[in-house]
């Protein structure tokens, strides 16, 4: 009888908690400062006059934020759909922001700004222009440039690609280029495959740099083009795609900059599009979670907080053994799975029934 009395009891006062934990939250998504959404390192500056107004540069500081936000989660060619927003719209879309450091200097003024933007009010912004949103990671991928010109293959040093690709840079570069070291053997393979390059078994060069991430050019330079043929691979999902571009002279730095950046541009805007959310409609899921203590469900909490995908959950039932969450979440079942693993939680579906374990 004692057994079961303190059983019934341990049960109603893990109930108890869980409704007070759970009570004094809100359900709705707040901001992190691991949030895609948090712009950081925004620096203006300008002269320090006697009709000085920290709010003007402030305004810029917002109007810069918003222009690195937007150059973060959309494709370039969703850019121009988005990039007219007048300041008064955009201050809307910002929760707070920090200023980090400031002085005031030889008549100069510099501060560095910290910006709060509020992720529903911009998915709102976005999804009333029918525009999906990109949540990339940064990651590493090899870079492997072959430029061919009058049919010989360029070594290295006499590559531009290859020369100043980290070099110069484009807004938000969300991928690591690793360079590869010059192999005899490796060029060797693509010059007898040159004209039939998607037979090239790139994995036999990729993987003795550590990552399964490569984007592969092949540039051949004739009548007055560059044809580019362009295959990446990133988190084994390939793709492969054929550009072009005019010039007059290969020797044209200035022009092959422009190549080089726009390639830049187009190889991230693969890996944005391959983590794409469709803001149209939310998704919802019922999850089951075992009960282990309050610990792992306040901090289960937290994570789907942090996870920008998700809009808002709520707890549907609980009792002493499980918790059962209704989540609504934008893009699918797949990339919640991977937002999940990311913070060492596994979702898994049984014939519909969907459960998150922790390990």
């Amino acid at each position: 009888m004692y057994k079961y009395l303190l059983s019934n009891l341990r049960e109603h006062i893990f109930i108890f908690l869980t409704v007070a934990v759970f009570s004094l939250l809100p359900f709705s998504k707040t901001l992190s400062s691991e949030n895609v959404f948090v712009i950081d390192d925004i620096k203006v500056e300008g002269n320090f006059e006697i009709n000085f107004s920290r709010d003007k540069y402030i305004n810029k500081a917002f109007l810069k934020s918003y222009e690195v936000l937007m150059s973060k989660i959309l494709l370039s060619s969703d850019f121009n759909k988005i990039n007219d927003l007048e300041l008064i719209e955009i201050k809307k879309l910002i929760n707070s922001f920090q200023i980090l450091e400031e002085t005031y200097k030889k008549e100069k003024y510099k501060a560095t700004f910290k910006i709060f933007y509020n992720d529903l009010k911009v998915k709102k912004l976005l999804g009333s222009k029918n525009i999906s949103f990109s949540q990339p990671k940064n990651i590493s991928a090899l870079f492997y440039p072959v430029l061919i010109v009058d049919d010989e293959i360029k070594d290295f040093r006499e590559n531009f690609f290859y020369n100043k690709w980290n070099k110069i840079k484009i807004k938000n570069e969300l991928i690591n280029f690793i360079l590869p070291i010059e192999d005899l053997e490796d060029l060797q393979k693509i010059k007898k495959i040159k004209n039939k390059v998607e037979e090239l078994n790139l994995e036999s060069i990729v993987k003795t740099y550590n990552t399964n991430n490569y984007v592969f050019m092949l540039m051949q330079n004739q009548d007055k083009k560059l044809n580019i043929y362009l295959k990446t691979n990133f988190n084994n999902n390939q793709t492969s795609k054929n550009i072009s571009y005019k010039f007059d002279n290969i020797s044209d730095e200035i022009k092959l900059e422009e190549i080089l950046k726009d390639l830049k541009m187009k190889i991230t805007d693969i890996w944005k599009g391959e983590n794409i959310i469709n803001l149209a409609i939310p998704l919802t899921i019922q999850v089951k979670v075992n009960n282990k203590n309050l610990t792992n469900l306040d901090n289960l909490k937290n994570i789907f907080y942090k996870i920008n995908i998700i809009d808002q959950y709520s707890v549907e039932e609980f009792n002493i053994n499980y918790t059962y969450f209704k989540i609504y979440y934008y893009g699918n079942p797949k990339k919640l799975k991977t937002e999940l693993a990311e913070f060492g939680y596994q979702l898994k579906n049984d014939q519909g029934n969907w459960e998150i374990y922790d390990g």
